[in-house]
């Protein structure tokens, strides 16, 4: 798991295809394809490209998740194209279908209108509780890439709230949909600091 940071964007996108099977194809080649599109020239927080952060989430569901399920594979890839580009889920029905729309809905948030993110959160965790499995073992994997690439990059206020929020909020969901996801994030939110 924890190679996967030390990829390059090229990288990360072979070795999904390669490892997603052909089961994936050609929808996920297509998914990498409008994430590379729809998030060019954009950097995260910790200056990387923005398009790493999408296609490790994915490996995250298939490495470290096991899961091999096409849609969910496409969405991850797709999840933040609606918070980061001009791209709403419902444009991605006509090419991906109503499942991988339905996931990208589920995990994107607004920005917050009075600038609280940590409310943010949690209102958007209470609501994934009603969403199922799917859009909660995304957002898990969404999450712990993002522990595990952005804890430094973050305000030391925000990354608390970030972690706090995490471990008492998602963790609970994610013990019930995937226990090798919530041992990853159980780990990783230990190994920052943020204990049971």
């Amino acid at each position: 798991m924890e190679d996967l940071h030390t990829l390059d964007p090229e990288q990360l996108e072979e070795r999904l295809l390669s490892q997603a099977g052909p089961d994936s194809w050609p929808p996920l080649s297509r998914a990498v394809a409008l994430a590379k599109e729809k998030h060019a020239g954009q950097t995260r927080k910790d200056g990387t490209p923005f398009i790493g952060h999408p296609l490790r989430t994915a490996l995250l569901l298939l490495e470290v998740g096991g899961i091999k399920d096409p849609n969910l594979l496409c969405a991850a890839v797709l999840h933040d194209v609606a918070e980061e580009s001009d791209l709403q889920p419902d444009d991605l029905m006509g090419e991906f279908g109503s499942k991988v729309a339905d996931l990208v809905r589920a995990v994107t948030v607004a920005p917050p209108a009075d600038g609280d993110k940590s409310a943010r959160d949690v209102a958007h965790f209470q609501a994934l509780a009603w969403e199922g499995r799917d859009p909660q073992i995304l957002r898990t994997a969404d999450r712990l890439d993002n522990i595990l690439t952005l804890g430094e990059a973050l305000p030391p206020e925000r990354r608390e709230s970030y972690l706090r929020d995490t471990r008492e909020h998602l963790l609970p969901l994610t013990l019930a949909t995937n226990t090798a996801l919530y041992h990853a994030l159980n780990q990783a939110l230990a190994d920052r600091g943020c204990p049971e």
